[in-house]
């Protein structure tokens, strides 16, 4: 009906009345883009809440088996052991480099001679050194298993309270009965760990009927 007033009102020259707009205003505007942008922005937000869930849920669902963790337990000392000698030495031939470019005074140290004190200096450069060893091996094994390093902190938690909760107690440790490997460290296999198993039952038998 609008439509035709607009062609009779061309044809007569007269004024279109204003209802005509109004009733096409309000027919044109029932879908707004601010709505449409509502309707299409709601379900990526919830497909992503519904993806980041489920990553959640299977992250939580990872497991690390007893002979894996062992075999990266190793794995990690080897890295460890395998770093003490290059930091050792670097720290050793760094101090020495150092030492051996100052100008040598007679005048005493803490009442020793300044080769003895450059010496030990050296000495102990080389030996903190060796003690960071193991640290520097521990990062960079951390580092190249970097996937692996959360299973592994966890399983490390769990291992440790298997020891503690099978573990003698040491206040019963003597000469004649030892207490076998408190801390567990020689474990490196689910068999070793068995095998402890079966000392710790063994010290506590002696420990208790002196047999």
């Amino acid at each position: 009906m609008a439509t035709a007033a607009i062609r009779m009102s061309l044809m007569t020259g007269r004024a279109v009345p204003r209802a005509c707009f109004a009733r096409t205003s309000t027919t044109t505007s029932t879908i707004t883009p601010g709505s449409r942008r509502l309707l299409t922005t709601s379900s990526p937000a919830k497909n992503a809440q519904a993806n980041s869930s489920k990553a959640a849920g299977e992250q939580q669902h990872e497991t690390m088996d007893w002979n894996t963790y062992f075999a990266l337990r190793k794995t990690r000392r080897n890295y460890e052991r395998a770093f003490m000698v290059p930091s050792a030495l670097v720290s050793l031939l760094g101090a020495g480099y150092f030492f051996a470019q100052r100008d040598f005074d007679p005048t005493p140290i803490f009442g020793m001679d300044q080769v003895i004190v450059y010496g030990i200096g050296t000495v102990a450069a080389g030996l903190i050194g060796l003690a960071m060893g193991p640290v520097i091996g521990n990062s960079i094994f951390r580092a190249a298993n970097s996937r692996a390093k959360p299973l592994v902190d966890r399983m490390d938690t769990e291992f440790l309270k298997h020891i503690a909760r099978n573990r003698a107690d040491p206040a019963a440790n003597s000469i004649s009965n030892p207490i076998p490997d408190y801390y567990g460290e020689k474990i490196k296999s689910v068999s070793e760990y068995r095998s402890w198993l079966r000392k710790q039952r063994e010290f506590r038998r002696k420990s208790t009927f002196y047999v």
